[in-house]
């Protein structure tokens, strides 16, 4: 219930922008700068044209649905019933999702965190880092089981460590 309040907040104040009017954008603005990535375990360098980590590229796949609107192929790349398509369309409507970038990806066999660039709002001079936690299913596929919202490199450093305590084997991967 938490989760869901702070998001109808987020969506109303990027919607209707901050009450005050005289506060100069940059002190509106979160601006998260991402931490160090530690390299992927690998003994050999990729070759070129090899494809993307799976979460990587479900984790795209989502955020394009999501950019676009489509909210049915979106819910499609999520674990049924922990994200609603009100909660799409919400997300859809108050940020630039199209200028979203993971910058960094860290995945284990059966979790994976994947942490964006500050995604800024439609309507505000607000820009907001935001956050994929996704699962992996039996068949080997991975789908997006949260979004959170990560408003400073505290909470950024909080949420990965929280991850790493989950997950203490995951593995950096190339985003």
């Amino acid at each position: 219930m938490y989760r869901g309040f702070c998001l109808a907040l987020i969506v109303a104040l990027a919607l209707c922008g901050c009450p005050k009017k005289d506060t100069p954008p940059e002190t509106q603005t979160v601006e998260v700068q991402p931490s160090p990535a530690q390299p992927a375990d690998s003994n050999a360098a990729s070759p070129p044209g090899d494809s993307k980590h799976p979460v990587v590229t479900t984790a795209q796949e989502f955020l394009d649905a999501l950019a676009a609107g489509k909210y049915n192929r979106a819910l499609s790349l999520t674990m049924p019933g922990e994200i609603t398509e009100q909660s799409l369309k919400g997300l859809h409507e108050a940020f630039q999702w199209d200028q979203a970038t993971f910058t960094q990806v860290w995945a284990d066999t059966e979790q994976a965190a994947v942490i964006m660039n500050s995604v800024p709002a439609k309507q505000a001079s607000v820009t907001v880092t935001w956050a994929l936690n996704l699962v992996a299913l039996e068949d080997g596929r991975w789908l997006v089981r949260l979004t959170d919202l990560l408003q400073s490199q505290q909470i950024v450093d909080d949420y990965l460590a929280a991850f790493h305590e989950v997950a203490p084997n995951a593995k950096s991967v190339e985003p």
